[in-house]
């Protein structure tokens, strides 16, 4: 997929409401009332006024109509004539709020708007506006558009069908767009709802994207320091520039933009794409193929149409939600049932923004300022690999001449990768300099092949044990304590079927704030002064123990219990004599040998005497294993 076609389907996916919205404002506008003093006997309110050629430019887009009729309306001909005037001496706003009309109806509409250099063009046709009172449309409807791009470049092309928007507010779109305002500015709704339909969009490489529905509501806007329209314009003149003043002037109107933007909900449904192999993949490769059902954003808990909205200005906290993706390329095959992203905010990235609009920002500083994220959730994952090194179609076979002398024929040793994940989430929280220091993994259900001749390590291994899969689920439960400078694991734990679970909880103190420095020198140098305060183990048979044991048993011609004693009495005398010999290495020895002659529960707890816990000198310069045993209070049981 280009670059000119990934900016394409951003600018349709977010600004086709943009589009419409901005369609509406000529019909709106052209029969405007430019003041009493033009007034002449007004005309009975059923009255239809035609008017031809109507130019009409807002700041950046110029809105162009060979002809528009207004039905059902007071106005003359001659006083929306008047109101056409871009000069004319009245605002926008005041303008806009005298329109009244039953029905507005534009056959043609042609929006233009420079962009690089190049002019983009969206031509609506059949555009209606119905039930325009003092400015403000019950709803408004166009029966598709055609998108293109003229100037030198590279070719695009692209589609709407029906478009429609519902309670538009002309008179506050033309205050955003051209009057002034500031962070205590009142936000503006600008419409209730807009929906696009049958979005089409195609590359000058060939790939396309579909978009089935687009469904917005809520849009709010709060007037800027600098008016939308000419905020929207230095951006897109600024864009590109590589010089420090122009770039933090360009941060500056980005921040206040999107602070002063506020949406109540979105939904796009129907994604999808379709793009070439490219030459990388082989002459004759497949294309990638990609489909997303259903992509939804809205305030917290609330990703759906049809309720709640957010304060302009006001970033809070969103959630995301995609539903049905599948990608089928040549490098793989995946597919997601679902993926949540929820507490998102932009406030970090609006606060590195006007950072960087008073200066340049430091590289290690750019981690402060991304998106906050609160917690990412994941069902039904399921990803398909082939073999490592294998040909992707087209391409000449491993080993061949094709490929030229010293190819290796054994590329596809390793075999084909597949993995699946039943569900997953990280919650994240307690953030300090763009770095959560809470968070808490978990992963239900990673699933995956053990193929009988792998040569992976560790799979190679659990196929020997006679493993045919391999059935995960685990936790991982962490906090940082800034006071006490101690990192806690409250919880790591990992379950395998048919295998058992393993389960750690400890403490490990010296952990201070430079551990979080961006500096990779000084956050490396900060985790040497790490101490170990406690650790507790438990492990719990499920299968894996028992496998281990009738393998080595089988090689060794020995029964399985006999191989068990064997290894329990090893436990029993040699955990002691390489610990020391004290009362609790003897308990430790012999807490394992029963685990090892009966497999269950095993459970071990050890913890620092010193309070300060023992560090990584402490561990070097011990002359052996006792010594470091004998400064440990240790406890182990076996059931």
């Amino acid at each position: 997929m280009t670059r000119s076609l990934t900016t394409g389907v951003a600018r349709a996916a977010l600004g086709v409401v943009a589009c419409a919205t901005l369609a509406a404002a000529l019909p709106a506008a052209v029969p405007l009332l430019a003041g009493p003093a033009l007034a002449q006997q007004p005309p009975a309110p059923t009255a239809t006024v035609a008017l031809d050629a109507v130019v009409l430019p807002l700041g950046p887009v110029t809105l162009k109509a060979p002809t528009l009729e207004l039905r059902g309306t007071a106005l003359s001909r001659d006083e929306a004539r008047a109101i056409l005037d871009p000069a004319g001496p009245a605002p926008w706003r005041t303008r806009l709020e005298r329109l009244s009309a039953r029905e507005i109806v534009i056959p043609v509409l042609r929006v233009e708007q420079p962009a690089g250099g190049r002019v983009q063009v969206a031509v609506y046709h059949d555009v209606v506006a119905r039930d325009v009172t003092a400015g403000r449309i019950g709803i408004l409807e166009a029966g598709g558009a055609t998108l293109t791009v003229e100037g030198p470049g590279p070719d695009a092309a692209g589609a709407y069908g029906r478009l429609s928007a519902r309670e538009l507010d002309l008179p506050g779109l033309a205050r955003l767009l051209t009057e002034p305002g500031g962070p205590d500015a009142a936000p503006i709704r600008v419409y209730a709802g807009v929906t696009a339909e049958d979005i089409a969009l195609t590359g000058p490489d060939g790939a396309a994207f579909r978009i089935a529905r687009i469904d917005a509501r809520d849009l709010t806007g709060r007037p800027t320091t600098i008016p939308w329209g000419e905020t929207v314009r230095a951006l897109a003149e600024g864009a590109g520039r590589k010089d420090a003043p122009e770039r933090s002037r360009m941060a500056g109107l980005a921040a206040d933009l999107i602070d002063g933007l506020g949406i109540g909900g979105l939904e796009i449904s129907g994604l999808t794409l379709a793009a070439p192999g490219g030459p990388a993949a082989g002459p004759g490769a497949k294309p990638v193929l990609a489909s997303l059902a259903r992509l939804t954003y809205g305030p917290e808990g609330e990703a759906k149409p049809g309720a709640g909205n957010t304060e302009a200005g006001q970033p809070g906290l969103g959630e995301m939600r995609a539903e049905g993706l599948a990608v089928e390329a040549p490098a793989g095959r995946v597919a997601l049932k679902g993926l949540t992203l929820s507490g998102l905010s932009l406030k970090p990235v609006l606060e590195g923004l006007r950072r960087a609009a008073a200066g340049p920002l430091d590289p290690a500083e750019m981690r402060r300022y991304a998106p906050a994220l609160a917690r990412i959730a994941v069902e039904s994952l399921d990803v398909d690999l082939p073999a490592q090194g294998s040909p992707v179609q087209g391409s000449p076979t491993p080993g061949s001449p094709a490929q030229g002398p010293g190819a290796d024929p054994l590329r596809q040793a390793s075999g084909p990768l597949r993995f699946a994940l039943r569900g997953g989430s990280l919650a994240m929280s307690e953030v300090r300099d763009g770095v959560p220091t809470a968070s808490r993994l978990t992963i239900d259900g990673l699933t995956g092949a053990v193929p009988p001749d792998t040569t992976a390590p560790l799979l190679s291994d659990l196929a020997g044990l006679g493993y045919t899969g391999l059935d995960l689920s685990g936790t991982v439960d962490a906090r940082w304590d800034e006071a006490a400078r101690e990192l806690t694991f409250k919880d790591v734990t990992l379950t395998g079927k048919d295998m058992g679970t393993a389960r750690i909880t400890g403490t490990i103190g010296g952990i201070g704030k430079e551990v979080f420095d961006p500096e990779p020198m000084v956050s490396s140098l900060a985790l040497l002064g790490a101490s170990a305060k406690s650790l507790a183990l438990t492990l719990e048979n499920g299968g894996l123990f028992q496998r281990f044991v009738d393998q080595q048993a089988k090689a060794q011609s020995l029964k399985p219990e006999e191989l068990q004693r064997e290894y329990g009495t090893a436990a029993m005398l040699g955990i002691p004599a390489v610990l020391g010999g004290s009362p609790s290495a003897k308990a430790l020895g012999q807490a394992v040998s029963r685990f090892v002659v009966k497999p269950g529960r095993l459970s071990i707890s050890a913890a620092a005497k010193d309070p300060a816990g023992l560090g990584l000198i402490d561990f070097s310069t011990a002359p052996s294993p006792g010594k470091i045993f004998d400064r440990l209070t240790v406890t182990a049981t076996a059931e």
